[in-house]
């Protein structure tokens, strides 16, 4: 549920979160738009989501979804806190990404689609789980989101569709990629910090 991502500024990072209630909050806006019958997972079926209708209307109605999800970022934020805390981050220093999530039957949160915070980071370009959000203007509002928060930092943000073969085994795309990276110049086990 968290990635830091590179400095943007010397001695920096940013650390992204995934958010139920920025989810939320983007979904009403929406809905107040009069966009509440956008749907989501268009022609994607995902691992236990009814995907045959599911809008934001539909969404924000599921007093079960309302719920978990509830309880999910009250689990997150304990975590930011003490993050917050440990690695002396500001508010400013975290990035709050759309997310919802599902409890399974052992109470574990399940990502209810593709949780963009699992992204791989190759320098200033994100390979970002497309997360099928609802299509508003031809254009997924999860995706525009997100784009909004990470593209004026300097970074590129590619969106690639995982659903059948990650997010379906529960797992998104920084679960079966393989980064070839190059080996640091210097023995770093004899680095002082």
């Amino acid at each position: 549920l968290v990635t830091a991502l590179p400095p943007v500024l010397p001695q920096r990072f940013r650390m992204l979160m995934a958010s139920p209630a920025a989810c939320y909050k983007l979904f009403r806006e929406k809905q107040k738009e009069g966009q509440g019958e956008a749907t989501m997972f268009k022609g994607k079926g995902t691992a236990g989501t009814d995907t045959k209708r599911v809008t934001i209307n539909k969404v924000l109605s599921s007093d079960t979804l309302v719920q978990q999800n509830h309880y999910v970022q009250r689990c997150i934020d304990w975590n930011r806190d003490i993050l917050k805390k440990e690695l002396g981050l500001l508010e400013e220093d975290i990035i709050d990404l759309p997310a919802l999530f599902k409890l399974d039957k052992q109470g574990k949160a399940v990502s209810y689609f593709p949780n963009m915070v699992t992204m791989i980071i190759l320098a200033k370009d994100l390979g970002i789980p497309k997360p099928f959000g609802p299509v508003i203007g031809g254009e997924c509002c999860l995706e525009q989101w997100t784009r909004s928060l990470l593209e004026p930092l300097g970074l590129c943000c590619r969106f690639l569709e995982e659903v059948a073969s990650y997010h379906g085994s529960l797992g998104e795309v920084r679960c079966g990629t393989n980064v070839q990276r190059r080996p640091f110049a210097f023995k770093w086990w004899h680095m002082t910090p």
